[in-house]
Formats: C-alpha cells, sequence, structure tokens
C-alpha cells in the first residue's frame, strides 16, 4: 500500500513540473538568438520583421560570436542582414537557434541547429534552389526570360517541385510552415508566369510580344483580395501587385482609359483594407514629374484612402513635384567639386541643354547605363548638350568615385554633389531612388524632372524633338 502511495506522489509531483514546464513556456515571449560569423564584414548581425515591425541590432564580438534575445511579437517570417547580404528566418516564442555563417561564401555556409533548425536550414536550401534558376545573377536571369516559352514554363516548373522536395528532406516542421511555404513555392512560380510576358518583350527585344494563348491560365480568377494569404506570405504579396498592375493594363487597353484610372477602378473592387492600402502606397510612386497626370492621380490617390499619415507624406511629395513641370526654373546646385579640377555651378553650364545623371559608385542600376550613357554621349557630341554625372556618394566614398570615374573612363562632366542624399539639389528633385536622370534647357528651365534613361530609346526621340 505504501508503495502505491509512493507512485502515486512520485507521479502527481512530475506531474505538477511538467505543467509548471509548460506554464513557463507558454509565458516566454522571445528568441535566443546565438551563433558564429566567420569573416565579419561588420560588427552587427541586423534582425528584420518582414513587414518592418520589428528591427533588433545584435553586436558581433571581435572573435566572430553572437548572442541576443529577440522579442518578437509573433510566429513567422523574418530577415536577418550582415553587410549588404541578407537571408531569410522563421521564428516563433520559445526558439533557442543558432547560426554559423562564412560572409565570404553567405548563402552556401548558412547552417543552423536548435529548436527551430529544420524550418531554417530548409529556408537556406531553399534560397540556393532559387538561386540555382537564376546562376550568373543579372545574366542569369536575362537568360531565364529570354528563353522560348515552354522551356521557360519547364525550368519554372522544375524550380517549384525542388523546393517542394526539400521541404519533405526536414521532418521536424511545424505543419503551418509546411504550408505557408508550399503555398509560396507556387506563388513564385505563378509570379515568373505572369511576369514573363513583358520580361521576356524586354529583354529579347520583341516590342509588341504576346504569350500564347493559355499561357495564363493558371492565373485565371486568381484572388488578389485574400487578406490571409496577404499577411502570411510574401510571396502572395508581389504577386497579387503584379497581377493588379497586369489587369489594369489590359483593363487601360481594352476600355481607351489611362492606366490610372484603369487602377482605380480596379482597386475599388478589393475589400480588404490592407491590401487596398497597400496598392494605394505603390500607385503613390506614379505621382511624380514624369507622369503627366500626377495632379489627377494624386486627387483620386487622396479620395480613395484613409491612412492619415499616408496622405500627409503624399501632399508634401506633390507639393514638390508641382515646382518641377516642365517649363518651371530648375532646382540648382552650387560649386560641386569637379573630377577635372575645381567647382562647377548650373550657372555654369547655361547655354546648352543639360542631361543630369544621379549615381552612386554602389548602385548597380546605375552603373549598368554607364555604356548606355557613353554611346548616347558619343553620339551627340559637339551638339548643344552637356552630360553631367552627379555623384551621391558618401564623403568616405570619394577615393572610389574618383577611382572609377578613371577606370570606367567616364566622360562629360564629373561631379561630386556636396553632401550626398542630402544635398540641397538632390531633396529640391525628391530623388529617393537612383539612378534619375533630368534634362533641363539652355535657359535652366525644366525640360523633364525624371528624364529617360540612356538605355530608353526614348531618350534619343527626346533629343530629337528638342533638335539638339
Amino acid at each position: 500500500m505504501k508503495i502505491k502511495q509512493l507512485l502515486w506522489a512520485l507521479s502527481c509531483v512530475l506531474c505538477l513540473a511538467s505543467c509548471n514546464k509548460e506554464s513557463k513556456a507558454e509565458k516566454v515571449d522571445y528568441v535566443l538568438f546565438s551563433g558564429k560569423v566567420s569573416n565579419a564584414v561588420e560588427n552587427e548581425i541586423n534582425v528584420f520583421g518582414n513587414g518592418n515591425d520589428f528591427k533588433k541590432a545584435i553586436s558581433i564580438n571581435e572573435d566572430g560570436t553572437f548572442s541576443d534575445t529577440l522579442k518578437i511579437e509573433s510566429k513567422g517570417s523574418y530577415r536577418f542582414m550582415i553587410g549588404r547580404e541578407r537571408s531569410s528566418l522563421y521564428l516563433d516564442h520559445g526558439d533557442q537557434l543558432e547560426l554559423t555563417i562564412d560572409t565570404k561564401q553567405f548563402d552556401e555556409t548558412i547552417k543552423y541547429t536548435g529548436t527551430a533548425a529544420d524550418a531554417n536550414n530548409y529556408l537556406a536550401e531553399r534560397a540556393l534552389i532559387e538561386e540555382s534558376l537564376f546562376a550568373g545573377g543579372p545574366e542569369g536571369y536575362k537568360k531565364l526570360f529570354i528563353s522560348e516559352v515552354d522551356e521557360f514554363k519547364k525550368l519554372v516548373s522544375q524550380n517549384e517541385q525542388a523546393k517542394n522536395d526539400a521541404i519533405k528532406k526536414y521532418k521536424d516542421l511545424d505543419p503551418e510552415f509546411v504550408t505557408t511555404q508550399t503555398k509560396d513555392n507556387h506563388y513564385e512560380y505563378l509570379a515568373m508566369l505572369n511576369n514573363y510576358q513583358s520580361t521576356h518583350s524586354h529583354y529579347a527585344k520583341k516590342e509588341d510580344y504576346k504569350t500564347p494563348e493559355g499561357f495564363l491560365d493558371e492565373l485565371k480568377g486568381f484572388d488578389i483580395d485574400n487578406a490571409e494569404d496577404y499577411e502570411k506570405s510574401s510571396a502572395y504579396k508581389r504577386l497579387s501587385s503584379d497581377v493588379f498592375y497586369r489587369i489594369s493594363q489590359e483593363k487601360a487597353a481594352k476600355d481607351s482609359i489611362s492606366m490610372d484610372k484603369a487602377m482605380m477602378e480596379n482597386l475599388a473592387q478589393i475589400k480588404s483594407k490592407n491590401i487596398r492600402n497597400a496598392f494605394i502606397k505603390n500607385m503613390a510612386y506614379q505621382v511624380s514629374p514624369r507622369n503627366e497626370n500626377a495632379a489627377e492621380l494624386y486627387d483620386m490617390l487622396m479620395a480613395a484612402s484613409d491612412d492619415e499619415e499616408f496622405k500627409s507624406e503624399l501632399t508634401n511629395k506633390f507639393e514638390k513635384i508641382k515646382v518641377l513641370v516642365k517649363g518651371n526654373e530648375s532646382p540648382v546646385f552650387n560649386n560641386y567639386e569637379n573630377y577635372k579640377g575645381g567647382t562647377t555651378s548650373l550657372s555654369d553650364l547655361k547655354g546648352k541643354y543639360i542631361y543630369i545623371d544621379v549615381w552612386a559608385t554602389w548602385c548597380g542600376p546605375c552603373k549598368a547605363e554607364i555604356p548606355h550613357l557613353k554611346k548616347v554621349e558619343k553620339q551627340y557630341h559637339n551638339k548643344n548638350i552637356e552630360f553631367v554625372s552627379i555623384s551621391i556618394d558618401k564623403k568616405p566614398q570619394h577615393d572610389a568615385w574618383k577611382a572609377m570615374v578613371k577606370e570606367k573612363e567616364l566622360g562629360g562632366v564629373q561631379l561630386f554633389a556636396d553632401n550626398d542624399w542630402g544635398s540641397q539639389f538632390i531633396v529640391d528633385y525628391g530623388i529617393r531612388g537612383i539612378p534619375r536622370f533630368i534634362l533641363i534647357d539652355p535657359e535652366g528651365k525644366i525640360v523633364s524632372a525624371s528624364a529617360p534613361r540612356p538605355s530608353d530609346p526614348k531618350l534619343v526621340e527626346v533629343f530629337n524633338e528638342l533638335s539638339i
């Protein structure tokens, strides 16, 4: 009898201990994230929430180790960055996750251990599978989209299958994670199909290219108003936005209306507040000096939005844009360092058309325009136009700027802005992304505050219309 009582008492103690343990686990609202970074290029690792609602900088010690707690609001997708490189994370309350990585081979060396290892090792493998589709970076991307329709569809379908097969290798996965990732893989496949026509047209230089009938059948009836997937899936967010833009293009062509009006009419059908507001914010990028209907679009967006902070920001943007319309006096720059010596102001260049390229040495798209800019400069050599490049590199990159001008044999007038992004000329033109191109007439008045890029054939058309 005493033995039975003792066993019963022991079972109660174990039960209480177990209950206690579960109770404590339920109260944990953080993730313990630690690890070691080899060949660290920065002294910190930054963790972000995909919706920019979370950010934490973790110091990397001299020996490469790091450790800290992350007080996340909810489980789901996050990402970390070391320098300019980034990778995805999946985090839940109570996770203990350890990372090892060598920044010299960033994606290839990511390895996780700990309670959340399987989900995160899958994400690391998934990134490599995704990368294999674009082997060679930008050239690989171009090669994929320049391929003919059947080959393209086969490659992207195989890529989706490879990612789904990788999920099956990992046994300790949250079912919700598996469902979300499988959906993401399919959404990314659909996004590739959705973008094929325009991207193939661009790279293959087929201006009026149309995909074969039935190519987009898998996207028929795609719901761009799925509030649940919009919150959980970044792939769905991108795809829904892309599809919204495509069907608006189709509507504009069919109904013979402007793209802005077509988007507004499609926007009226969206029931989800979050999705509607996100689409409105995307459309706000079209409130720009390059859009002749910017004022009309501004009015429509202000009427459609109930986000007061957004409306205030859009109004500030529009007030700047109003002064950048064609024919107005251009904002000026004064005494910018000239690569060839001395300083140069905008007033020094009056009497000729001025084509300005705002760029930086670290900007990939800027550097991609250099060969095209050289070609246009050569074509219009000794014509009534000056080609001016303004670097907004920060002061520590000053020598890198000089070195690149020399190495790339950049022509025209090469200038270094006085305060990078904070330079008054840059602020006055509302420049938030580069490259940016500006065209000014011989009297110092704006022709275009957002002119075509050198790679765009429309630039030469503009020059010819002006009889340059």
